[in-house]
């Protein structure tokens, strides 16, 4: 069978739905249509168009909106389109909030030189913040430990937030409630009237 011959049923099939669409379509749409298609309108399709503010108008050439602009510029080393990029480039602080300075359970345990049980019933009890590794293992902020033990108070302002991720973002941002210091040195400080006070208002300031 020639290369024709197989055409003729795609050409048929594609004929048809255009037709369909046409005859679907108003004599507005009609009219656009054959405007486009550079297609002579009979004077009754005119008449049957009705009263318009505007006539149709040929479609503009593709030339004309073309925009006009200088050109993509000079071409840089290198060497020099890192220095520019560099330059306008900002660094994601989106996590810094982690800090990095999370252990798991077997380094933590090693370094504070305590049991795996004395952590385990520190992170029940709510006296540490312990972020979810999986669906069994915990890491924990380095930051929230002074001499082998929490930093006292984390038990008193977790219940405020909703996970101990959102606690621990809390309390290592700066915040205006605790002198612009982030919540955790105040903390340290000993100042945990302060930390709950800020806390308790932990979504009515910034």
């Amino acid at each position: 069978m020639s290369t024709s011959k197989q055409a003729q049923p795609a050409k048929a099939a594609l004929t048809k739905a255009i037709e369909s669409k046409v005859e679907q379509m108003d004599m507005a749409g009609l009219l656009e249509l054959a405007v486009t298609l550079n297609v002579p309108v009979p004077p009754s399709a005119n008449t049957a168009r009705g009263r318009e503010r505007k006539p149709l108008a040929r479609p503009s050439n593709r030339k004309d909106r073309v925009l006009q602009g200088s050109g993509i510029g000079p071409v840089v080393s290198a060497t020099e389109g890192g220095r520019l990029l560099d330059a306008i480039t900002t660094d994601d602080k989106s996590a810094d909030w982690v800090e990095s300075d999370l252990l798991g359970a077997g380094e933590l345990v090693n370094r504070l030189n305590i049991s795996r049980g004395t952590l385990d019933n520190w992170r029940k009890a709510n006296k540490i913040i312990a972020l979810r590794k999986g669906l069994r293992n915990f890491l924990y902020p380095l930051r929230q430990f002074e001499r082998r033990r929490p930093v006292e108070g984390l038990d008193v302002i977790a219940p405020f937030f909703t996970s101990p991720e959102e606690t621990w973002e809390w309390l290592v941002s700066p915040n205006r409630m605790t002198n612009g210091k982030p919540p955790i040195d105040k903390l340290r400080d000993g100042d945990l009237p302060l930390v709950k006070s800020a806390a308790e208002g932990a979504f009515d300031y910034a």
